[in-house]
């Protein structure tokens, strides 16, 4: 059985297609913000991220956010996805009142963090471009044993509680080091690949 999308209101979660719902992150019990919108990349994008097996990661200075996006992705195909790069970095310096943003982009061919945890951060931004987005469990669903280390997740938790985020959406996951959150981090996971699927998944963190 596949993990359901997310289309209810789990417990912790907030979502809408207007992107204002991204400001929810700062109420208390809000652990997880989504914008539900279609991706703004297309499949030719997430393909030839994948056959150049593209994997950035730096620090954005946001004054210099144009140059240094065109530095690391130069081919002209990559035109929609610096444009939704340069949204989403902006979004998130404004929302939080930062001068720089950690970017991670990566083309996937198989899970790259497959076993549930949390990130020991404030908080992170994501956003998958095709292919399947990011799984997470609400927090009423997570097992004391769940994260410990080597022990046999899928014992640990039902199937149909895992959420799942769409290609295309933006969502915000707390983390361990929010204000006042220590132990109620996001937990999460990338999603099982079948294999010749193809993913582009970007994160933002502050």
């Amino acid at each position: 059985m596949q993990a359901q999308t997310v289309t209810a209101t789990p417990p912790g979660w907030q979502g809408a297609p207007e992107v204002t719902v991204l400001a929810d992150i700062f109420e208390d019990d809000v652990q997880v913000a989504v914008w539900d919108r279609p991706s703004p990349v297309g499949q030719d994008v997430v393909a030839l991220a994948c056959e150049q097996r593209l994997a950035v990661k730096s620090w954005l200075d946001i004054t210099q956010l144009e140059a240094t996006l065109l530095r690391f992705l130069p081919h002209a195909t990559y035109a929609p996805l610096r444009a939704d790069l340069f949204l989403l970095a902006d979004m998130v310096a404004c929302l939080f009142g930062v001068d720089g943003v950690g970017l991670r982009v990566t083309a996937l061919r198989k899970p790259m963090c497959p076993r549930f945890h949390v990130d020991r951060i404030p908080v992170r931004m994501l956003c998958t471009y095709g292919g399947a987005g990011s799984q997470w469990l609400p927090s009423p669903r997570v097992s004391d044993q769940l994260l410990v280390p080597g022990c046999e997740q899928s014992a640990l938790y039902q199937q149909q509680h895992v959420e799942q985020l769409e290609a295309g959406q933006v969502a915000l996951f707390k983390g361990e080091t929010w204000r006042d959150n220590p132990g109620a981090g996001v937990v999460h996971r990338s999603p099982p690949m079948s294999p010749g699927q193809q993913r582009l998944l970007v994160t933002l963190d502050i």
